[in-house]
C-alpha cells in the first residue's frame, strides 16, 4: 500500500517542480487547474456516486467522530494563538480553522480512493461532502461577528453556505447523489463517456495541488506555522482515532477512514479564508506547505499502524 500513497505524491511532487522551475506559462497552468478541478474532478465525482451503492453505516457517528474532532482542534488552535500568540479573536478563528481544515479533496479523494478502492471510500465521500458546510460556517461567524458585529448572524450563515453551494466539486457530488436516489440508471453510453475523466481526474488534481503548494512560502513564520502542523497533522488524527474507536466504538474500516481524514494536511481553501480576510497569510501558506510535506510521513505510520 505504500506504493499507493507514494504514486499519490509524486504527481503532488511532479506539480511543484513544474511550477517551480517555469516550464509552461501562467495561462497553461490556470488553464489546468480550472479543467482539474471545474471539468475533470466534477464529473468524475457524477460518475462515482451515480453508479455506487450506499452502505448501511452510523453516519452520524462517523460525522461526530471526524468533525468533533475537528471542533476540539480548532476550540485549541483559537485558545493556543490568543493567550500564549495573542492574537486577535478573527485571527485566532483563522489560526483555529488552519489546525483542523484539511485538504480533503485535491489530496484526500484520490488517497483514500487509491487505499480503499471505490465502495470502501464512500464514507469518506460523505465527510468530504460535510467538511466545508461545517468548519467554513463557524468560523465566519466568529470573524464577521467580530468584525462586523451589527450584522445578523443568520444572514452571515446563509451567505457562507450560498458561497459552498457555488462549489463545483460539492455540486458534482450533489448531482451524482440525487441521480442515484432517483433510481435512474445511468446508461452505457454516458458512463463509457464518462469514464476517461475518471481516470485521469485524479492524477491531474494531484499535480493542480503541486502548483499551488509552488505558490506558497515556507520560509516565511516557519515557527508559528510548526504549531498549526503539529496541531493538524499528529493531534487531530489522534483525537479522531480515540473518539472513533474508544468512545463511539466504530467499525475498524469507519476507523481508519475518520483517523485518515483527520490526517490529511491542511487545506489550501484555509489560505484563500486568510486572503480573503487579509490575516495570517504568511502564516497560513506556510503551514500548508509544512504540513503536506509532514504528512508523507505521518499518513504513511498510520499505514503501517492499520495495517494497510
Amino acid at each position: 500500500m505504500f506504493e499507493a500513497i507514494f504514486k499519490v505524491f509524486i504527481f503532488v511532487l511532479l506539480g511543484y517542480i513544474i511550477k517551480k522551475i517555469n516550464i509552461f506559462p501562467n495561462k497553461i497552468i490556470k488553464w489546468f487547474d480550472f479543467t482539474s478541478f471545474n471539468i475533470l474532478l466534477p464529473l468524475a465525482l457524477i460518475a462515482y456516486f451515480w453508479q455506487i451503492k450506499f452502505p448501511d453505516i452510523n453516519a452520524f457517528h462517523l460525522l461526530l467522530s471526524f468533525f468533533g474532532s475537528g471542533i476540539l482542534i480548532f476550540t485549541l488552535g483559537f485558545f493556543i494563538s490568543n493567550k500564549f500568540l495573542c492574537l486577535k479573536t478573527d485571527d485566532s478563528a483563522l489560526f483555529g480553522l488552519g489546525s483542523c481544515f484539511g485538504n480533503t479533496v485535491a489530496l484526500g479523494i484520490p488517497l483514500v480512493y487509491s487505499i480503499l478502492g471505490p465502495i470502501n471510500s464512500l464514507p469518506y465521500m460523505i465527510l468530504v461532502f460535510f467538511h466545508g458546510f461545517i468548519h467554513f460556517t463557524y468560523t465566519t461567524i466568529i470573524i464577521e461577528a467580530y468584525r462586523n458585529r451589527k450584522n445578523v448572524y443568520f444572514l452571515i450563515v446563509l451567505k457562507t453556505i450560498y458561497g459552498l453551494f457555488k462549489n463545483i466539486v460539492l455540486f458534482g457530488m450533489f448531482i451524482g447523489i440525487f441521480l442515484n436516489f432517483s433510481a435512474i440508471k445511468a446508461p452505457e453510453l454516458i458512463l463509457n463517456l464518462l469514464d476517461p475523466f475518471t481516470k485521469f481526474a485524479l492524477p491531474t488534481v494531484l499535480v493542480s495541488l503541486g502548483f499551488g503548494l509552488a505558490s506558497f512560502k515556507l520560509y516565511k513564520n516557519l515557527k508559528t506555522a510548526l504549531i498549526l502542523t503539529i496541531l493538524k497533522n499528529v493531534l487531530h488524527p489522534c483525537i479522531a482515532f480515540i473518539l472513533s474507536k474508544f468512545i463511539l466504538e466504530m467499525s475498524s474500516l469507519l476507523v481508519f477512514i475518520v483517523t485518515i481524514a483527520a490526517a490529511l494536511p491542511s487545506g489550501s481553501q484555509s489560505y484563500y479564508f486568510s486572503y480573503r480576510y487579509n490575516s495570517l497569510q504568511n502564516v497560513i501558506s506556510a503551514n500548508i506547505v509544512l504540513s503536506t510535506f509532514i504528512s508523507f510521513f505521518t499518513i504513511s505510520i498510520l499505514l503501517m499502524i492499520f495495517g494497510y
